[in-house]
């Protein structure tokens, strides 16, 4: 197996733009490590460079990105290198084709993004508010049945948007994805924006467009927006839905944040309406330009006839052999006769760095120095001469990379989960592994070759579980003072066909996962119709049938009886989920208050950084978005939250205008800065609007600092709570109840509009609030009690509550 000290790798300079970009993140780096600057004012500056903290104290994910999934072999040698020497030695392959090198030092992150440009490969935009990493079938170009390749509209795509002022600050991630053929290997329906290849009958090619598209806490299946996109039009569609989403965005809630739920707020219609209109600008700033597209990618003119074989590589013809096995699930023939795409199966997605370099080095001999990750977490070596395969089987055996199984059910793909990843709950990767003894590789019945099974460690869906045949993603659950790790299993999505979400159907302990879906698999066997797939059978037998049949697998024995169920799988102690509990409002809306205020901080200090390097019209952008933020923050108290720049600004014109709470110059924002987008500036222009900015933020930390000063005081402990009046009976309630509806609105924002309202009120008055269920519920009345007013009833009517409080102080 190839070593580091064995490899020669040819670089080239890092251009200066670029230079100066790691020059900037390795001093703000340099400035954390002296304890100079706050983790929390770095946090948005190192995302925007896609560099991710991990659960893990002290180290960081680095996230490389790579359009397409293309890498060639001096890239993934580099990559090679980064890991051995700074990482774990190990590179993981994402579902949005990207690789993670984890456990990184901050001070190495630096030397890692230099030696990546050296190769003309970024980290930057990997994470963050940004457009993430434009993804593609891994099979485009070669695909026997696409209509064209998209491989290179996907690059023109990626190249236009990296560093792109309309990129910096969006209300959240946006994905982007291209397929060229029916069977859409790209997943363009999950997508913010998805381009799938289409051809008119006169053979003009072109895309069809889907937008709204996104998995996570509420997944969405995205709308039809254009039947037929001509090419010209790409990149200025790509710009006017960037425009829209930047301009109505959610930017108060990032659960709410995402593209989908702009168009679950204005209607699918208004929002294709106000993207037209915008689409009508972008399109005419490109007129006279035509689309520019990448050539020479993957088809070297060596390849274009096949190579002949050294000899003794041809498939002998025996059965039932290892290579047999492999070659079945790991072989496509592609659309260029005599040449076969070749996948390397990774288990979920981990590559170490030694298997690596042999890959660079199989890629060069076997096929044209060029290599594709996969969406399935892969690798896929396309250009392989047919008759060179098994050969390049025999290679692929010797460092262990010859596992059969490739992009099939026994590919379970697993997100990080608890391993690595900050936000995980449960591990995804050991439940995966536990699941291997139902689907082993390369011996999986032929009957389940179209099913997928995927895992993620939280809702969030980086293992795209809700369109798996089989999906689950891990939660936790109390039983009494401790608590299991579960999976909700999530049954019958796809994205071939007609798209569909899975179903959630059941909640099982992890424990039982693997028996539960053993099950399934016997139930389906057992009632299945002649011929019936496991996706048609989900489909037919519905929720109730298959809850009934799994209810056996959900219960969970107390901790005394066993105590397996209250320890992950692979886990050495026992499992644990932090849990705020309820009656926070108050401090709810203080946090509130300050993480606005310090969005608008972080804002700035990327504002000036941008400005230090002559890039002004993003500089200007990022002092318009702290603007924005420092006016959220002093809408909160009261009871304010705009969804929109429009309605920020107008709220806090006509609650401050006029009031002299906030110096003049500081009373009609919208007149003195604005987003001017992608633009040429002047540092003069640049320098005033961020002179404005830093004032605008200290005038409004100044307020929120009285303000949640305020708020401290009103709020009285428990003790003191308790203490205040004693309950009165909704049957004395004599007095006129005035009524406040809250239903839709979120926490804190329904508590402070209740306080706001009782402040109105006289001592003995009542309140009736009507709050949703959930969150609401649970926290508003016990918020209000912790403030010494008396709650009288919380009454369910339907789906929602009415609580009446009597006024005490």
């Amino acid at each position: 197996m190839k070593t580091l000290s064995s490899q020669t790798i040819k670089t080239s300079p890092i251009p200066p733009d670029i230079l100066r970009e790691i020059e900037s993140f390795e001093e703000e780096a340099a400035r954390v490590l002296r304890g100079e600057l706050a983790q929390d004012l770095f946090r948005p500056f190192r995302l925007q460079h896609g560099i991710y903290g991990q659960r893990q104290p002290g180290v960081q994910m680095v996230r490389i990105k790579i359009p397409f999934g293309g890498l060639n072999s001096t890239q993934l040698r580099v990559i090679a290198e980064m890991a051995d020497r700074y990482a774990t030695g190990v590179g993981h392959v994402t579902t949005r084709q990207d690789i993670q090198l984890h456990f990184v030092a901050l001070e190495h992150v630096g030397t890692i993004m230099r030696r990546l440009a050296e190769v003309g490969v970024t980290t930057r935009e990997a994470c963050g508010n940004t457009v993430r990493n434009v993804t593609a079938c891994h099979l485009a170009g070669v695909c026997q049945g696409e209509i064209f390749d998209v491989t290179p509209y996907a690059k023109a795509v990626s190249a236009h948007l990296l560093r792109n002022p309309l990129n910096q600050s969006l209300p959240r991630k946006f994905k982007i994805a291209f397929s060229g053929c029916q069977h859409d290997c790209a997943l363009t329906p999950i997508h913010d924006l998805g381009f799938l290849a289409v051809k008119k009958a006169d053979g003009t090619i072109g895309f069809r467009v889907t937008a709204g598209g996104g998995l996570g806490a509420t997944p969405r299946i995205a709308h039809l927006l254009y039947e037929y996109l001509p090419m010209e039009d790409l990149l200025p569609l790509c710009e006017a839905i960037l425009k829209v989403f930047d301009n109505l965005g959610n930017r108060k809630n990032r659960h709410k944040a995402r593209m989908k739920f702009v168009i679950d707020k204005l209607g699918f219609e208004e929002f294709k309406r106000r993207v037209e209109a915008e689409f009508a600008v972008t399109r005419k700033s490109h007129e006279g330009r035509s689309l520019t597209l990448p050539t020479g990618l993957d088809i070297p003119p060596q390849l274009i006839q096949p190579v002949r074989p050294h000899g003794g590589n041809g498939d002998d013809g025996r059965a039932d052999t290892p290579f047999d096995m492999w070659k079945r699930t790991n072989i496509v023939p592609q659309r260029q006769p005599g040449f076969s795409a070749v996948f390397i199966r990774l288990a979920m997605g981990d590559i170490t760095s030694a298997q690596m370099l042999e890959v660079a080095d199989l890629i060069d001999e076997f096929a044209n120095g060029n290599t594709r990750t996969t969406i399935q977490q892969n690798l896929c070596i396309r250009w392989v001469p047919t008759d060179r395969v098994k050969h390049l089987y025999e290679r692929l055996v010797a460092v262990a990379l010859g596992d059969p199984g490739a992009e099939q059910v026994e590919d379970i793909i697993a997100c990080p989960g608890t391993d690595t990843c900050g936000l995980g709950i449960t591990s995804s990767k050991g439940l995966a592994r536990a699941l291997a003894e139902i689907f082993p590789p390369g011996r999986v019945p032929e009957d389940l070759r179209d099913v997928s099974v995927k895992i993620s460690g939280c809702h969030n869906s980086c293992a795209q579980h809700h369109i798996a045949t089989i999906g689950l993603h891990g939660v936790g659950k109390r039983m009494g003072a401790h608590v299991a790790p579960h999976y909700e299993l999530h049954l019958g999505g796809r994205i071939t066909g007609q798209p569909k979400i899975g179903q959630m159907t059941v909640k099982l302990p992890a424990k039982n996962v693997p028996a539960a879906l053993s099950h399934l698999l016997t139930v389906w066997r057992r009632d299945r119709l002649e011929g019936e797939s496991l996706l048609a059978f989900l489909d037919r037998a519905g929720k109730a049938k298959l809850k009934e049949e799994l209810i056996p697998f959900t219960i969970l024995p107390p901790f005394e009886e066993d105590s397996s169920h209250y320890f992950d799988w692979e886990a050495d102690e026992e499992f644990v989920v932090e849990d705020l509990g309820p009656g926070e409002c108050a401090g709810g809306a203080l946090e509130m208050i300050e993480n606005r205020i310090l969005e608008a901080e972080q804002e700035l200090y990327v504002a000036r950084l941008l400005a230090a390097k002559e890039q002004h019209a993003t500089a200007v952008n990022k002092a318009y978005r702290a603007v924005l933020a420092a006016a959220k923050a002093v809408l909160v108290p009261e009871g304010i939250d705009p969804n929109t720049d429009a309605e920020t600004l107008i709220e806090f014109e006509s609650r401050f205008g006029a009031t002299g709470r906030i110096a003049a110059d500081y009373t009609t924002p919208s007149a003195k800065i604005g987003d001017l987008g992608p633009k040429e500036t002047t540092a003069a222009f640049a320098a005033e609007k961020l002179r404005y900015a830093k004032g605008f933020v200290e005038a409004c930390k100044t307020m929120s600092e009285e303000i949640g000063q305020k708020l401290k005081a009103d709020t009285t402990k428990p003790d003191q709570a308790s203490q205040a009046a004693a309950p009165v009976s909704p049957a004395v309630v004599t007095k006129p109840v005035t009524t406040l509806d809250l239903r839709g609105v979120m926490c804190p924002i329904n508590y402070v509009k209740t306080k706001l309202k009782l402040e109105m009120m006289e001592p003995g008055e009542f309140l009736e609030v009507w709050l949703d269920a959930g969150e609401p519920i649970k926290n508003v009345p016990q918020s209000l009690r912790n403030d010494g007013q008396n709650v009288i009833s919380e009454a369910p009517v339907e789906s929602y509550y009415k609580v009446t409080v009597e006024k005490v102080v």
